[in-house]
């Protein structure tokens, strides 16, 4: 950690929050001001990077047993051999699924589009970048979840009244919400 000019800072802690950063100072082998320094920068990105939201969000996804965890290889090797034999009849599923999850959504309150992705960002199928207030890059983990991802979205935004045009590419979708459907 690059270290400026310091300014001075006098804060008045507990015994108990003085014991936990002394026992992190000699766990760690840091000052007690390096230890104080540490835990507020880690603060800080943790609150602005929200990934405390995330982490949130994850745990909600999974502790209703509606999403499992898997191993990215396992999930790869899963795709690779849907995406060479799936029947369309399969896909209709995928996007019957999505379909599911747009009511389930609504009815948890999810109303824009940019909350929905963000909530289906915490299952980590994908990253979100904000481009507009309309326009969203969806970076895939792998670059054969763009069908599977694709489809699921057509019937997520079907049933929450979205008309989003998609645009695929290697490894992303691009997503512009063109205005709600009556």
């Amino acid at each position: 950690m690059e270290v400026g000019k310091m300014k001075r800072l006098t804060i008045s802690l507990d015994n108990d929050t003085v014991a936990k950063l002394e026992e992190l100072a000699k766990r760690d082998g840091r000052s007690l001001s390096e230890v104080a320094r540490v835990a507020i920068s880690s603060y800080y990105d943790l609150i602005l990077k929200n990934v405390i939201s995330d982490i949130k969000g994850l745990i909600d996804l999974i502790s209703t047993r509606d999403y499992i965890a898997m191993d990215i290889g396992l999930w790869v090797a899963i795709l690779d051999e849907l995406c060479e034999k799936a029947s369309e009849s399969f896909w209709d599923v995928v996007e019957k699924v999505g379909f599911e999850h747009g009511l389930q959504f609504k009815e948890m309150g999810l109303e824009d589009l940019y909350s929905v992705i963000k909530l289906l960002e915490a299952s980590n199928w994908f990253n979100v970048r904000t481009v507009s207030e309309d326009v969203y890059i969806i970076t895939l983990v792998t670059r054969n979840e763009g069908k599977l991802v694709r489809r699921f979205f057509d019937g997520l935004f079907k049933s929450m009244g979205f008309n989003v045009e998609v645009s695929e590419g290697l490894r992303k979708l691009i997503l512009k919400k063109t205005s709600v459907i009556p």
